[in-house]
Parts: C-alpha cells; structure tokens; sequence
C-alpha cells in the first residue's frame, strides 16, 4: 500500500519569557563576639514569625473559603453535599497545617471527600503555565502544552490524522492549533480523500475548543455536542471556523474556515483509555453521526464539563459544573463505549498498530 506521511505542526519550539534572577543570600556569625546581640534578637525574631504567618493564615483561610464558595454555587452535584460538615473539617485540617500552601493540598482532599475526580485546584505556577503568563511562571516549551498533530495519505482515498490534547487557554496558541488542524485537513483533502480515521487515542484532555474548531470541517457547521445541567442545554457549536459555547465564541481560525471539497462517505474514531475528558467531547461529537464509527477501547470516562475560577493567590479552580451530551441530545454517562471494541490483549508488536488496521479494513469495505 502506497502511503506518504507528513508532519504538518510539531510544537518543539521553545519560547521563553523574561530573565528570572535569584539572589541566595548567606549570613554567618563570629558566635563569641555575637552571642549577646544573637540572645536579644530571638525574641525580636520569634515575634516577627508570628507576624509574618498571620497574613500567611489568613491568605489560605481565604483562599480555602473563596474555593469553598464556587463549590457550594457551581459544583454539578452540589445539592447532595453535606457542605458545613465538609466546611469544618477542611478548615480545622488547614488551622493545624504548618505550611499555608497546605491549602491546595485541602481543597484536593475536599474533592476526594465527593468522590469527584474530574475537578482539581492549580497552584499559581501550574495556573500562570496554563494561562501562558509570565508574571506567574516562567513560560513552558510549547511541546510542553500541546501534542502534535500528525497527518497521513493513505491510498484508497483515506486520511489518517491526530487531534491534540491541548494545555494552555493562551489565545495566539490556541489560534494556531486550530489553523494547522484545518490546513491539514485542507492538504489532505486535495487527494479526493472521501474517507478519514481521526485518532483520539493519546488526547489525554485539557483545552477543547481549538480541537473542535481545527477538527469542524469533517463534522460540518451546526451542533456537535451539549453541555447539560439540570433543564439547561447549552449547544457547543462548530460554524465557520468557529467553535462556540452557547452564543460565545471561545476558538475561530485566523481566517475563513476550511470547507471540505469532497464528500464525506465515513469516519472512524479511534479512541482508548487515553482519550480523556476535552478528547472525550472530540469524539462525543462524532458520536451517533450517521457516517461515524467509534473503534477501539472504552475511553477514561471524565465526560463532565469543567470550569475555571481565578482565586485571589493567583491558583485556579477547576470545578466540574455541568455533564455532556452528544449532538443528538443523548447525555453521557462516564466511559464512551466504542461501536466496536478491540482490547489490549489484541495489540500486537510496537511496531504493529491493529486499532488503525482494523479502521482501514472497515473503511476499505465500504
């Protein structure tokens, strides 16, 4: 089988941010000479502790109340929550901590107290990394917030391409991910491709809406996906180059978006253990199409919605606060089942890849 492969965008380059200069300062004492004035300082000392770690104290009790407070709110389980029972013991662990950066380690054990597993608290470095700013830390190597995209030309007019997992909100980023998903996309498509295999199999999550408006031209404009709380839908949508929430958009292309010039005969989605949370939405969006199927293992089951919440020390909450459905309406309940599963045990040498064999060959036969 005649194959050529390209890599269309490979985030290897690094961008730094300013210089970060740490003075370490050491102090040393002649003992004999300083003995008095060392004595008559420790009092002096010992009272500046207290001082220093009262607003230490209160800067973690207000962040373990801030975080708390959107819990309580948006939380999508809240109204089974016991939250003045969860309240007192999360804040009589943080009164006997040691260390107020203890907190984030409180707030991690209030959701384990939930049973929630999809919401977590970011520090304000891994939160400033996230959000690509530097004023909060120093700015990651982009291989570091996204996954390549790779693309393949396979004879018999089918395509082969990877959808990302994406770790930034950081908008230029995420406009170039979207670009280079659709220039693929458009490249391949010059080869009279009518049939595609789009590989969810190692987007272990993080940033959806790139992903959705880089991968739109194969699922067309219109509603691909809902977020669902209580009565509430709201539609996620794909228009144009544009990937919205409700009537916001939240990731469009630099320009006009792709239109496939060829139709569309099927899809296959690969997806996998790895397919989690933002790469569960990718492929709840192909879900129930009529010219999609889903192949290979159960995916992580985090098909919940999250939301971020700056907190006043820079961190961030990610708080699950709603469920998702697919475009049809259908919500999902922890793991996308694939239409067909083909598990582990199946997987042959490293070399070998039987997930993506079993794609062509049901492709092929249509």
């Amino acid at each position: 089988m005649e194959k050529r492969s390209f890599l269309i965008f490979n985030f290897s380059e690094r961008i730094t941010g300013p210089p970060v200069v740490k003075v370490n300062q050491l102090m040393t004492y002649n003992q004999q000479p300083m003995r008095p004035t060392l004595l008559l300082l420790l009092p002096a000392l010992f009272c500046s502790s207290i001082l220093y770690a009262q607003p230490c104290q209160i800067k973690a009790d207000g962040v373990l109340d801030e975080a708390l407070g959107f819990m309580k709110k948006n939380y999508y389980r809240k109204d089974g929550v016991q939250w003045d029972k969860l309240t007192n013991e999360a804040k009589e662990r943080l009164k006997t901590s040691n260390n107020c950066d203890d907190v984030y380690d409180i707030i991690s054990w209030c959701f384990k107290q939930l049973d929630e597993q999809h919401s977590f608290i970011m520090p304000p470095k891994k939160a400033g990394q996230y959000n690509y700013d530097p004023s909060l830390a120093p700015l990651p190597p982009l291989s570091e917030l996204v996954g390549d995209i790779r693309g393949e030309w396979l004879s018999d007019s089918i395509a082969y391409l990877t959808v990302p997992w994406v770790s930034t909100t950081d908008s230029n980023i995420c406009m170039r991910i979207a670009d280079s998903l659709q220039e693929l996309i458009a490249r391949l498509d010059s080869k009279d491709v009518s049939r595609w295999i789009i590989d969810l199999r190692k987007n272990t999550g993080g940033n959806c809406w790139p992903m959705l408006a880089g991968i739109g031209p194969l699922m067309g404009d219109g509603v691909c996906g809902y977020f669902v709380n209580g009565d509430e839908r709201i539609p996620i949508t794909y228009r144009n180059g544009a990937a919205s929430q409700g009537r916001h958009v939240l990731c469009r292309v630099s320009k006009e978006g792709y239109r496939i010039q060829h139709e569309i005969k099927s899809i296959v989605v690969l997806t996998g253990r790895r397919t989690v949370s933002a790469g569960e939405i990718v492929a709840l969006a192909f879900r129930g199409r009529e010219q999609a199927y889903l192949l290979g293992e159960p995916t992580a089951g985090l098909t919940t919605a999250n939301a971020t919440y700056s907190l006043s020390d820079h961190s961030m909450l990610v708080l699950t606060v709603c469920k998702e459905a697919d475009h049809t309406g259908r919500i999902c309940e922890g793991r996308i089942l694939p239409d067909r599963i083909i598990s582990p045990a199946a997987m042959g040498p490293a070399e070998d890849d039987p997930v993506k064999n079993a794609a062509i060959d049901w492709l092929q036969a249509r």
